[in-house]
């Protein structure tokens, strides 16, 4: 029985040891990819450096993977950044959000519609499948609620990879491209680490991980992201502090949101990844387009800036079509506010339909 014992540690210590290892060589990877990217002056380039790299990487058959704990606890670091771009003026101007939020709720809702029609149709999923792949919601939540509902994982997982890669990988180039965007040196951050005052950064990090916390008890969606940016914004906005977390944070944080979407495709097959691959960019295709269109009607009717509501309409990541606008430069509160919104209408929605598709196929609740 004791060498039993001895034996199941022994393994868990190799798996634990070999899930670090894999880690490591994910981070390595990705940081690599992101100073290549610095070097050659692209936007956003530790988050695209680090994406484009592990993603050859992981589907070349190296055992790349960003455990959910880790990426979290980096995205907390973005939402504190984040959460700094709010001032006082911000939250006076949530009230006048309103009618570019109601056309995201349009947007989001006739979009997943023909999404979901277009998976079914031309993808030949199944209902539930269909419908998860084409929620613009949180990776994280999708994968939890889509195969809980009776949609398969796989083809949910790599739908909205494809999805968030491909937002990512377009929207800065071509705002380069279009608006003539110079990457800031300082990515939106506090400058260096070495001259930052270590109670700011202190208040910054107990703060945000106390929001994160909270917004995790209270089970809301996307908390890590959502916790944090409040608590921040809360501080900030409150004239307590102006600090913001410094640049290299900053950067890994990039780095390990880059390397988590393009770890995604590790151990995925070519003939399994095609077909979701090829309809998840068909579709994503046109979602950006729907999204253009609707915010350029709203930007001129409600007298906007078509760049930040384009950007909040786009179905991209929460934390990433956050960090984009914040590096942009491109009124980060009004986007995170509008992602974070998208992010509860999607779960909500989509657990609902979901619930209701169940119960009509006959098929019992979990």
């Amino acid at each position: 029985m004791a060498d039993g014992g001895l034996a199941t540690r022994s393994l868990m210590t190799r798996s634990l040891e070999n899930r670090w290892v894999r880690l490591a060589l994910t981070i390595t990877i990705g940081l690599a990819g992101g100073w290549l990217f610095t070097r050659i002056g692209t936007p956003l380039p530790w988050m695209l450096g680090a994406l484009a790299a592990t993603m050859i990487c992981s589907m070349a058959g190296l055992p790349l993977q960003v455990p959910q704990l880790f990426r979290r606890l980096w995205i907390i670091v973005l939402g504190i950044m984040l959460g700094s771009a709010f001032t006082a003026e911000t939250f006076d101007h949530l009230l006048h959000w309103g009618g570019s939020f109601l056309g995201m709720i349009l947007v989001v809702t006739v979009g997943t519609m023909l999404a979901a029609w277009f998976y079914r149709r031309v993808g030949r999923f199944d209902r539930h499948t269909a419908l998860f792949c084409a929620s613009p919601g949180g990776l994280g939540e999708m994968m939890i609620l889509g195969p809980a509902l009776g949609g398969d994982e796989r083809t949910i997982v790599l739908c909205h990879a494809t999805r968030i890669v491909m937002v990512m990988a377009l929207i800065p180039p071509a705002y380069a491209l279009i608006e003539g965007y110079i990457p800031p040196p300082d990515l939106g951050a506090g400058g260096s680490i070495l001259g930052a005052d270590m109670g700011d950064l202190a208040l910054l990090i107990v703060t945000g991980f106390i929001g994160a916390f909270i917004a995790k008890l209270l089970r809301l969606p996307a908390w890590q992201m959502f916790g944090s940016m409040t608590a921040s914004a809360l501080i900030h906005a409150g004239g307590i502090t102006d600090a913001k977390p410094p640049i290299e944070l900053v950067a890994f944080a990039q780095a390990v949101i880059g390397s988590g979407a393009g770890a995604r495709f590790a151990g995925v097959k070519p003939r399994e990844l095609l077909k979701p691959m090829v309809l998840g960019a068909i579709a994503t295709v046109g979602l950006l387009v729907l999204a253009a269109g609707a915010a350029y009607f709203v930007a001129v009717a409600l007298d906007l800036d078509f760049r930040a509501v384009h950007l909040s309409y786009s179905p991209g990541g929460f934390a990433e079509m956050s960090l984009i606008a914040l590096t942009l430069g491109i009124e980060a509160p009004f986007v995170a506010v509008h992602h974070m919104g998208r992010i509860f209408m999607v779960v909500m929605m989509a657990g609902v339909v979901g619930r209701y598709l169940k119960r009509k196929s006959g098929v019992p609740e979990d």
